[in-house]
């Protein structure tokens, strides 16, 4: 089961969320300047396993007896791998969407090894772990969707879901789907209340099954996927450390490369007391700022962090010239996955007009965000949000397959506000209204069947920073 926070990143060593802070001080001209250092929040923990003990006893007792029924022989011999055609949670992998852990390969209790070779895992893993960003986007929801036909096993809710801490008592809510010939797939840690199936419940690939969450032994929303044959584990992703045949029709990317997945400006500094705080993601966003000095706080969520990176993060007035300016070295000498950097500038804002931040991470593009200065509180109106495009994946599904409908937006400029965006996503099939679901993620997905073949098919995407909405895409294929 999981544990999908920075406190288990890299070898088991690594300090849990960094955050590299500015320092603010002044000059002899009374400039504001500043030096950067690299923080963290935790000490590392030995790992365990990441189901509560009795619940883990309950579920291989409720696959068992599933198979007895199925008339599943325990010789049963591993057949044909069943390719999964998706990843079965919605949002984008390397971008909304963070695959942080895989199952480990290595037996001994001191050593991890994922399919890759690599450490994306820990000890005793034995699924992959996708995380989404926030809590703020738990709670708009994010979707996992069964990744193949088959008929669901059993199910469990009603257990909280904002789990910070990896507390082995903690029962998680789950749906664990059975495809024949005794392979299964379980679903992890779903937001309570979000469980959508029963069991004995047919299912197709794209059928929702519940919404992302942190429930369970769990210390950050996210799916854990877990892939059994014969109720005995394996890895689905094929290669130099697990060969064979991997079990997607496409692999699932690993991001290894560094990426901004997040990035916004607050009124105020930004300050994060502990992991919880910053979880819950609840700082104050802003575009939009009263003319005068003030702190303009600026949070960018990095992924992969390389090695002692440079960084430079510069304010830049309406005519382009440099108001404030950091620069320095983060001090993290190991890469890292998942990081915060936070500055504080403290400015004067005292040009109307449109200003941009504009920040370097060496390894990372360039960050552009710009703001806007106006005169009094009144002009401090929220903005709906920018224009977004959508596309199908793929354009003409074959029968039997899902549709992904895709969003293609900004990590940073998708709200002019920097509001965390929802999205809107209203499916037809023939001009007839067949799903309608309001999500967190940049991706969502019309179950198999759904369109006969040859229908047309349509999935409008209304981002909302759920307050007002930005205008409607579209994307139409046909079956």
């Amino acid at each position: 089961m999981n544990r999908p926070s920075p406190r288990s990143l890299g070898v088991l060593v690594l300090l849990a969320v960094g955050l590299a802070v500015p320092l603010l001080a002044g000059n002899e001209s009374g400039e504001t300047v500043n030096s950067g250092r690299l923080l963290a929040f935790f000490a590392p923990e030995e790992p365990r396993d990441g189901l509560a003990p009795e619940q883990a006893a309950a579920i291989d007792r409720a696959i068992d007896a599933y198979h007895r029924r199925a008339g599943y022989a325990s010789t049963h011999k591993v057949g044909e791998p069943v390719a999964f055609p998706f990843f079965p949670q919605a949002g984008i992998l390397g971008r909304d969407l963070f695959l942080n852990n895989f199952t480990d390969l290595d037996p001994s209790p001191s050593l991890v090894r994922d399919w890759d070779c690599s450490a994306y895992t820990y000890d005793g893993h034995q699924g992959h772990d996708s995380l989404i960003r926030t809590f703020r986007e738990q709670a708009i929801g994010v979707p996992v969707f069964a990744v193949l036909p088959g008929v669901v096993v059993a199910t469990h809710d009603g257990e909280p879901d904002h789990n910070t801490e990896w507390d082995p008592a903690n029962n998680a809510n789950y749906a664990i789907v059975d495809h024949g010939g005794g392979l299964t797939t379980i679903y992890f840690h779903f937001k309570t209340g979000t469980v959508a199936v029963v069991p004995g419940q047919p299912v197709v690939p794209g059928t929702q099954l519940g919404q992302t969450g942190s429930s369970g032994v769990s210390d950050w929303p996210h799916l854990h996927l877990e892939t059994r044959q014969d109720n005995r584990w394996l890895e689905p992703s094929a290669g130099p450390c697990r060969t064979g045949d991997s079990r997607w029709e496409a692999q699932p990317p690993v991001s290894r490369d560094p990426y901004v997945a997040d990035a916004y400006l607050s009124r105020g500094p930004l300050f994060y007391s502990d992991f919880d705080a910053y979880l819950a993601d609840q700082s104050p966003r802003a575009g939009s700022f009263t003319r005068g000095r003030q702190v303009v706080g600026v949070h960018v969520d990095v992924r992969n962090l390389p090695v002692l990176p440079a960084f430079n993060a510069r304010l830049l007035d309406p005519r382009g010239n440099v108001v404030s300016a950091t620069t320095g070295t983060l001090t993290n000498r190991t890469p890292l996955r998942l990081q915060v950097l936070y500055f504080n500038f403290n400015v004067d804002l005292n040009t109307l007009g449109t200003w941009r931040l504009i920040a370097d991470v060496e390894g990372f593009s360039p960050i552009d965000a710009p703001f806007r200065v106006v005169a009094s509180a009144a002009q401090l109106k929220n903005r709906k949000p920018n224009k977004v495009t959508a596309t199908f994946t793929p354009a003409s599904p074959r029968a039997g397959r899902a549709f992904t409908c895709a969003v293609n937006t900004s990590a940073v400029t998708e709200d002019p506000d920097y509001d965390v965006v929802a999205y809107r996503y209203e499916w037809r099939v023939a001009g007839r209204l067949v799903r309608s679901v309001t999500s967190a993620a940049r991706t969502d997905m019309l179950a198999a069947g759904v369109a006969a073949p040859g229908q047309k098919v349509s999935c409008r995407v209304t981002p909302t920073d759920l307050k007002s909405a930005g205008p409607p895409a579209n994307a139409v294929g046909r079956n």
